[in-house]
């Protein structure tokens, strides 16, 4: 898989596949302007610019899900695409369908909401890893949808750009987890099995919640804390 990026708003061309390979000839690898010269273009381009967050949270509905009806992947949880979170959440999603396929105890038309419960433990993880960092957002805007279907939004506006929207109130969860991580990767940057951690998580080998182990809890909290201490006697 190869992925074409920009960044400051300077993407790479997307009117043709012959204009995209002259700038992947100037800009990447040779290897990679090889391989993109060689593939047969199936479709026209689809640029993707998007960067957003949207989950449906399907276990809610329970024995309510409609029947041999199942969501996958992005289908049922979108992340923002610059963690590159996608396909292993897609994977595992695979993975546990075929899990529930394979113990052959259930009626087919059950494994979509007994499916759904499992795969939201599966999003929930990557969820809070990309969502905390994206409350930070200046000009964030939440779009939430209830159960009986009512809409509400709510965007920052920013003193110089107010909107008529809500304000969105960051979840207490949220901000203790953008403290967390700030004062975790401190202390990784001291201890040798922290960094580990850090590292098996980013890579999406690890459950991030082993960040949160009781003992590296204490260790994040009593380096906050002896922080705060030293600087109030100041």
């Amino acid at each position: 898989i190869i992925g074409v990026v920009g960044v400051n708003s300077e993407y790479p061309p997307n009117d043709s596949y012959e204009d995209l390979l002259e700038w992947a000839k100037e800009h990447t690898p040779s290897e990679c302007y090889t391989i993109l010269k060689s593939t047969k273009l199936c479709n026209s381009l689809i640029p993707y610019r998007r960067i957003f967050d949207d989950r449906k949270y399907v276990e809610l509905l329970g024995e309510k899900w409609p029947q041999s009806y199942i969501l996958l992947g992005d289908a049922m949880c979108k992340f923002n695409s610059q963690y590159a979170q996608g396909m292993t959440h897609a994977f595992r999603h695979a993975r546990e369908l075929g899990k529930i396929f394979d113990e052959h105890s259930h009626k087919l038309e059950d494994i979509s909401y007994i499916f759904n419960r499992p795969a939201s433990t599966i999003s929930e993880e990557y969820w809070i890893g990309s969502t905390t960092n994206d409350w930070k957002t200046p000009r964030l805007k939440l779009i939430t949808t209830d159960k009986t279907g009512e809409i509400r939004t709510y965007q920052r506006g920013g003193d110089s750009n107010p909107t008529k929207d809500l304000e969105p109130r960051v979840p207490l969860m949220i901000k203790f987890l953008q403290c967390y991580n700030y004062w975790f990767i401190r202390c990784a940057a001291k201890s040798g099995s922290l960094s580990t951690y850090l590292v098996h998580v980013i890579s999406q080998d690890c459950n991030p919640l082993i960040l949160m182990k009781p003992t590296t809890l204490l260790k994040v909290c009593y380096m906050a804390l002896i922080h705060q201490f030293c600087l109030s006697n100041n």
